[in-house]
């Protein structure tokens, strides 16, 4: 159908219209004029009748322009989901891309020799995309972590302390203690972004000023599979694991874990780290990682935050998402499915990767104090417990701007979730499976989002889960003892 089909038909009814009714009027008024009222009512009535069919013309054509108008809709969406699944290299609808049916329906398509390929969901062909994306940082300021000791010692960095009474932002702790007790205390902590009263942030001399009530994430649900860390130190699991990455009854030692689309990171008390799964770009290669404070996994990345303030990565690096060796003053991390975000001192964000959706190329945050990385779309949380989101919204899984009292968030395929002060929880996106039926909840201490699944710990130790059940990743009712962060 022609662009301008619709204003044609319109123009075609307001020339017959016109010149009809011109026409059959001055004709009418002739004869009339002459006597001759058998011609003049015949051509009067040809000049209502020319009046009266521009009426259905001009409406032809306005239905024509609307459908033109619908067509171009369907054509941008078209070219949207079109470079949607060329730059992000999973292709399938939104929904389909990541949904167990669609992983096995890929699986099935690749070629059987490429298990990269089929581990990942994407083509040979796809994997050799690689648009022109580089690291990009969003604030002049590094927020470098550093606090000045009374005896001289300097550039001390990660301390902690164990102390749970709040401090005001604007407070700058210059009375610091120092020596060994100090230094022990920093080497035995371990903390995670999935608290809002995790850290203060001195936004007038952009340094930490103090760790409060350090915590880890004890429970972390990946793409078909969710994973647990008891008070003993060992990790339960449930769900896939045909790439192993269910393997992880021999782990000991474990205070923090992070699941991936087919692989599981455990962070030790040591600082160490050790990986299961499917590791064909690498993700599981943590063996050498040392003085770690945090994990995070993607799709295909593993990343990890020291206890300096900088970073490591391993995995796919297609986009640059591993581009983390320049960071400095990072005291979060969250592993998105192609990209990486890094949470500052400061409170604001910097982040390599694809940019799918704008997934944060927009970030201009300021004052948060926890991130949450999703399908193609991340969360922010502020110090005043509001929320802030950027990237793709076609699920509306980025209408969070209305929370208040957040006390943790928590980002999936294309569902978020809250963690509200008082317990409960609440959810927006994309809800097929489920994923976002939470409002029940109570008691919640700690929650993750998976790809297409919702979990939560509650103060007394009892798992809950939501949505999608194909491979019984939400079965935890057997899950024991799971250690409550403190």
């Amino acid at each position: 159908m022609s662009e301008n089909l619709g204003r044609r038909i319109k123009a075609i009814a307001v020339i017959i219209g016109t010149v009809g009714a011109v026409a059959g009027f001055a004709a009418a008024l002739k004869y009339f004029s002459e006597g001759n009222l058998f011609f003049a009512c015949v051509f009067l009535i040809y000049a209502i009748l020319s009046v009266m069919l521009m009426i259905p013309l001009f409406l032809a054509g306005t239905a024509a322009d609307s459908l033109e108008a619908e067509n171009k809709k369907l054509r941008a969406l078209s070219e949207r989901v079109s470079t949607l699944e060329k730059n992000s290299r999973y292709a399938g609808s939104p929904v389909d891309k990541y949904s167990p049916v669609g992983a096995r329906r890929r699986a099935a398509e690749s070629a059987p020799e490429d298990d990269a390929a089929e581990a990942m969901g994407v083509t040979t062909a796809e994997r050799k995309v690689n648009p022109p994306y580089t690291s990009s940082e969003f604030s002049p300021s590094k927020g470098t972590i550093e606090i000045e000791g009374g005896d001289g010692m300097s550039n001390i960095k990660s301390v902690f302390s164990n102390s749970s009474d709040r401090i005001d932002s604007d407070t700058l702790i210059t009375d610091i203690p120092s020596g060994p007790s100090m230094r022990s205390e920093a080497e035995s902590a371990f903390y995670t972004t999935s608290s809002i009263d995790m850290i203060k942030v001195n936004r007038k001399e952009n340094s930490l000023t103090r760790f409060l009530a350090p915590s880890s994430s004890t429970i972390a649900a990946g793409g078909l599979h969710t994973v647990a860390v008891t008070e003993a130190g060992k990790v339960l699991a449930a769900g896939y694991g045909t790439y192993g990455q269910c393997n992880v009854s021999a782990w000991t030692s474990i205070v923090s874990v992070a699941a991936g689309n087919h692989h599981t990171v455990g962070l030790r008390s040591n600082g160490t780290c050790v990986a299961t799964g499917y590791s064909g770009y690498g993700q599981c290669e943590v063996d050498g990682w040392h003085n770690i404070c945090a994990v995070s996994a993607g799709v295909g990345h593993s990343v990890g935050l020291l206890e300096n303030g900088t970073c490591v990565a391993t995995g796919d690096n297609t986009y640059g998402q591993c581009n983390v060796s320049d960071w400095e003053g990072i005291i979060a991390i969250s592993a998105g499915y192609n990209y990486t975000v890094g949470l500052r001192a400061d409170g604001t964000i910097v982040a390599v990767g694809a940019n799918t959706d704008g997934t944060w190329g927009g970030i201009r945050w300021g004052s948060i104090c926890a991130v949450a990385s999703g399908g193609l779309h991340t969360l922010g949380l502020r110090t005043d417990g509001t929320c802030v989101a950027v990237g793709n919204n076609a699920n509306d899984q980025c209408e969070v701007s209305r929370w208040q009292n957040v006390h943790a968030v928590a980002a999936g395929n294309y569902h978020s979730v809250g963690l509200l002060s008082d317990g409960t929880c609440v959810a927006v996106g994309y809800n097929g499976y489920g994923q976002c039926n939470v409002s029940e909840w109570r008691d919640v201490v700690e929650i993750a989002a998976g790809r297409n699944h919702t979990v939560a710990l509650t103060k007394s130790g009892r798992l809950l889960s939501a949505g999608d059940n194909t491979y019984g990743q939400c079965n935890l009712k057997s899950f024991t003892n799971i250690k409550i962060s403190k």
